[in-house]
C-alpha cells in the first residue's frame, strides 16, 4: 500500500493504522477466496474433461459440490466488501477514519472472473434425458440460471453507478459474457428437453421394446443362408421419422420413411418425410464401398450403438428376454463369437457399446444430438467462447501483467478526525492487481480448455461417427458430401477415448511385503485401500474367455442355463477332480482358488511365453481386485464379501509376517504352504487355499504346462459364472468409475441370453457364519 498526498507517522496516527489493518484483512479474504475458487474450478474442469467417472469418488465429489455450492456466496461476499464505490468508517479510541473507496477496475476483473467460472460450470454440468423407468434423468440445474441472473444483476448494479456506463469496455466486460452464458444455458435446456421428447433418446427404450417384440416376426423362412451374416434391422438413428402408436409392449410403429425394414421382416407402410430416413444397422452393414472397406471398424461402431439402445431397455427394466428381435440379436452375436478368433472384435464392440452408455448416463454430449443442428451450433458457441477468452487474455491480462506493481485493486481517500475537530486526509491504496489478474488468467485458460474439450468431443467422438455414418447412408447420391464425411470419419483425437482396455490387479498373498515403506506403515495406522496396479488386458486373456464362452454356444449346457453351482467349479486332471471344500458362495470360493493359484505360481513360475499362465495369473488377480474394490457387482452379498476379504487378507498378512527370501521355488513353495497351514481354524479360506495349492502342485508334477492350462480354463469359467447379474446399479457405477472387464462380459452375456446363475446352494458340511 502507498500513502499520499501527505506524509504521516503511522505510530502516532492510530485511526489511519486501524483503517489500514481493517481494509488489508478485507482484501486478504477476497483474494484468498478468488484464488481458492480458481483452484476449485481447475478441479471441476479436470473432472469434466478427463473423467466425469471420477466425480463419483468421495474426494472429487466433495471438491465438485464445494466448487458449485460456494460460487454464489464467494461472489456476493467479494462484491459486498470490495465492490464499486463505497464508504468505510473505522473508529479507534478518539480517532475516526472515514474512507471513500473505489475499485472500478478491480470489480471489472472480478466480473470477468465470475463470468468465466460460470462458463466452466455450464460446460462441466451433466444432463441426462433418460426414460422414466431408467430413473437416471438429470435436468439442467436451476442453480445455473439463478447464478447467471444474480451475477448479471450484480454487474449491472455496479456498472450502472460507475462513470464508464455505456462505454465499449463496459459492453465487453459485462454484456458479452452474460450473453454467452445465457445462450449456453438456453442450449442446455433446449437440448435436454428435445432429447427427453425424442424417440431416438429419451423415449427410445419403450420404442425399441415394442419394435423388437411386435414388428419382427419369428418366421425365418424368408432368410437365405447367406443372409445370416447380416444383423437384424436394429435402430441406429432417426427414429423420429416414424409414426408411432402405443401398445401393451411399449410403442408400436405405424409407418416409417425408410425402406430399410423390409426384406425378410414384416413390411411397414412407408411415408414421405422431409426429416430424412430411418437408418437401421442392416443397411449400414450392407454398405460395400471404398470407405467402409478401409475402415470396417465404423460398421462395428454403428452396431455397438444399436446394442447400446437395447442395453438401455435392460436398465429400464423392460422385458427383453422374449421377442423375435432379441432372439435375432443373440443369433448374430453368437455368429460373431464363432468367427472371432481371439475375441478382440467382439469384446471391442461391447466395450464401445458401454462407452455409449457411460456417455449417456454421465455426460451432456448425447443430448446435443437430439437435433441435427445442435452439435454444429454448440461448436460455434464454443468457438465464440474461445475467441472471447483469447480477446480478454490479449487485451486485458497480458498488457497489465508487466505493470502490475503500478496497478492496485482499491484506492481510498481517508479522512482522519478526532474530538478536537482536527482532520487529515490521506490517499491509501490496497492490494496488487496480480491477485485479480492471475485468478482471471487461470479461469480463462480453464474455460478455453473446457471449450476445446467440448469441440473435440463433438468432432471426434463415436456419437459423431454414428451421426455421420447415418448421413453417409442417406447421402449416397452426393459424392462430394460423402467424401467430406469420409474424411471426418477417419479423424482421431487423444482427448476423446473410449473405456480403458485395462484390468486392475491385486493379491491376497504378498510373499515378501515391504516392512519399512511409508505406505506400509500408513496402512497399519490408516485404513488405506488395498494396493493395486492397472495393466492392459492381454490378448490371450480375451481369447481364452471368448473361447470358453464359444465352446458353450448352442449346447444349452450348464453355463447357458445358469445351473452350475459355485462349489462344482474345479479342475479335472486325469481321474482326479480338484475343487474347493466347505465354501459357501462366490467370495470364499474365489479367494481359496486365488490362494491356490498363487501357491502354484510360487512353485512353478510360468515362462514368459506361457499364455495359459498369463491367463490364470491375470484373471486370478483381477478377481481378487473385484472382491477388494467392487464387491457390489459380484453375486454374493456386498457386506459379506467385504468382510470375507478383509478377514482373509488380515489372516494372510499375519501368517506371512515371518517369510524370508528363499533360494529356489521349491523352498519358497514349502515355506508358503507351511505358514498358511498354521493360520488356524479361524481362517478356513486360507487353510482351504493352502490345501488346494498343495494338491495342485502334487498332481501336476512334471506337467506344469498342463497345470497352467487347467488353471487358465478354471478362471475363465469362474469369471463367466460371476458375470451374469441383475445388479444394474452396480454395473452402472462401475461404468461411472471407468468400466470393468466383468462389466463388458456382463453386457455380452446379457445380449446372448445367458441369465444370472441363481443356484448357489451350500455344500455338504458348510455352515453359515454366526452373526
Amino acid at each position: 500500500m502507498a500513502f499520499g498526498p501527505k506524509e504521516y507517522d503511522e505510530r502516532n496516527d492510530v485511526g489511519l493504522k486501524s483503517f489500514i489493518t481493517f481494509m488489508s484483512r478485507q482484501m486478504l479474504r477476497a483474494n484468498v477466496l478468488m484464488t481458492g475458487n480458481a483452484i476449485l474450478m481447475g478441479v471441476m474442469v479436470g473432472i469434466g474433461a478427463y473423467g466425469h467417472r471420477y466425480r463419483h469418488h468421495p474426494l472429487t465429489r466433495f471438491f465438485f459440490i464445494g466448487a458449485t455450492t460456494l460460487f454464489l456466496p464467494i461472489v456476493s461476499y467479494i462484491v459486498s466488501i470490495t465492490g464499486g464505490e463505497f464508504t468505510i468508517a473505522v473508529r479507534r479510541g478518539k480517532a475516526l477514519a472515514i474512507g471513500e473507496c473505489q475499485s472500478r477496475y478491480h470489480m471489472g476483473l472480478v466480473l470477468l472472473w465470475t463470468s468465466f467460472i460460470q462458463i466452466i460450470g455450464i460446460n462441466t454440468t451433466a444432463i441426462v434425458a433418460a426414460d422414466d423407468r431408467e430413473a437416471r434423468t438429470i435436468a439442467p440445474p436451476t442453480a445455473l440460471l439463478v447464478q447467471a441472473v444474480w451475477v448479471m444483476y450484480l454487474g449491472a448494479t455496479l456498472i450502472a453507478g460507475s462513470e464508464g456506463y455505456g462505454s465499449l469496455d463496459t459492453f465487453l466486460i459485462s454484456f458479452v459474457p452474460s450473453a454467452l452464458i445465457f445462450i449456453k444455458i438456453f442450449f442446455k435446456y433446449y437440448a435436454w428437453y428435445s432429447a427427453r421428447q425424442s424417440f431416438s433418446f429419451g423415449r427410445n427404450p419403450r420404442l425399441v421394446t415394442g419394435y423388437m417384440t411386435e414388428n419382427l416376426p419369428t418366421d425365418d423362412s424368408q432368410h437365405a443362408a447367406d443372409e445370416q451374416h447380416v444383423p437384424p434391422p436394429l435402430f441406429v438413428s432417426r427414429e423420429n421419422t416414424m409414426v408411432v402408436g402405443k401398445n401393451p409392449y411399449g410403442y408400436q410403429i405405424m409407418s416409417c420413411s425408410s425402406s430399410g425394414i423390409s426384406t425378410g421382416y414384416r413390411r411397414l407402410s412407408t411415408t414421405t418425410n422431409k426429416r430424412g430416413y430411418l437408418v437401421t444397422i442392416d443397411k449400414v452393414w450392407e454398405l460395400d464401398d471404398r470407405l467402409l472397406k478401409s475402415t470396417a471398424q465404423l460398421k462395428d461402431v454403428c452396431f455397438s450403438f444399436a446394442l447400446f439402445k437395447i442395453l438401455r431397455c435392460h436398465f429400464a427394466r423392460y422385458n427383453v428376454t422374449e421377442g423375435a428381435g432379441f432372439m435375432k440379436v443373440r443369433e448374430f452375436l453368437w455368429h460373431l463369437l464363432l468367427e472371432d478368433s481371439d475375441g478382440t472384435r467382439t469384446l471391442g464392440v461391447i466395450a464401445t457399446e458401454l462407452s455409449f452408455l457411460e456417455d449417456y448416463y454421465y455426460s451432456s454430449l448425447p443430448a446435443s444430438y437430439s437435433k441435427d443442428w445442435l452439435p454444429i451450433s454448440s461448436i460455434f458457441l464454443s468457438l465464440g467462447s474461445i475467441g472471447y477468452g483469447l480477446f480478454i487474455a490479449i487485451k486485458i491480462i497480458m498488457p497489465e501483467i508487466p505493470d502490475f506493481s503500478a496497478n492496485v485493486q482499491i484506492e481510498c481517500e481517508v479522512t482522519i478526525s478526532d474530538r478536537s475537530s482536527h482532520s487529515n486526509k490521506y490517499l491509501v491504496i490496497f492490494g496488487n492487481m496480480l491477485y485479480d489478474l492471475i485468478p482471471l488468467a487461470v479461469v480463462v485458460l480453464l474455460a478455453v480448455l473446457s471449450e476445446v474439450r467440448d469441440i473435440a468431443s463433438y468432432v471426434f467422438s463415436d456419437w459423431t461417427k454414428v451421426a455421420l455414418m447415418c448421413r453417409y447412408v442417406s447421402w449416397r447420391e452426393y459424392p462430394t458430401l460423402r467424401r467430406c464425411i469420409g474424411i471426418l470419419l477417419r479423424l482421431r483425437c487423444m482427448l476423446v477415448r473410449p473405456l480403458k482396455d485395462n484390468m486392475k490387479q491385486c493379491s491376497i498373498i504378498v510373499l515378501h511385503p515391504p516392512k519399512f515403506r511409508i505406505g506400509a506403515l500408513l496402512r497399519r495406522i490408516i485404513p488405506l485401500p488395498e494396493p493395486k496396479k492397472s495393466v492392459k488386458v492381454p490378448r490371450e486373456v480375451k481369447a481364452a474367455i471368448v473361447n470358453t464362452l464359444r465352446s458353450n454356444s448352442g449346447r444349452g449346457d450348464d453355463l447357458r442355463n445358469g445351473k452350475l453351482r459355485w462349489q462344482q467349479l474345479g479342475i479335472q486332471f486325469g481321474n482326479n477332480f480338484i475343487q474347493a471344500r466347505g465354501t459357501q458362495g462366490t467370495s470364499d470360493t474365489l479367494l481359496a482358488w486365488h490362494i491356490a493359484t498363487t501357491i502354484f505360481e510360487a512353485r512353478n513360475p510360468p515362462s514368459l511365453s506361457s499364455s495359459s499362465g498369463s491367463v490364470a495369473m491375470h484373471l486370478s488377480r483381477y478377481c481378487a481386485y473385484l472382491l477388494a474394490y467392487s464387491p457390489q457387482i459380484l453375486p454374493d452379498d456386498e457386506k459379506w464379501s467385504k468382510d470375507m476379504y478383509k478377514a482373509t487378507k488380515k489372516g494372510a498378512e499375519s501368517a506371512l509376517r515371518d517369510t524370508v527370501p528363499m533360494a529356489t521355488p521349491e523352498l519358497e513353495y514349502q515355506q508358503l504352504v507351511r505358514l498358511l497351514g498354521r493360520a488356524g481354524s479361524k481362517h478356513d479360506v486360507l487353510n482351504e487355499g493352502a490345501r488346494l495349492g498343495e494338491q495342485l502342485v502334487d498332481l501336476m508334477k512334471g506337467e506344469e504346462g498342463a497345470g497352467w492350462k487347467a488353471l487358465g480354463g478354471f478362471w475363465c469359467d469362474m469369471i463367466l459364472q460371476m458375470a451374469p447379474s441383475d445388479n444394474l446399479n452396480g454395473h452402472a457405477m462401475a461404468l461411472a468409475q471407468g468400466g470393468e472387464l466383468i462389466t463388458i462380459l456382463w453386457a455380452l452375456l446379457t445380449h446372448v441370453g445367458i441369465p444370472e446363475a441363481t443356484v448357489r446352494t451350500t455344500t455338504m458340511g458348510a455352515s453359515p457364519d454366526v452373526v
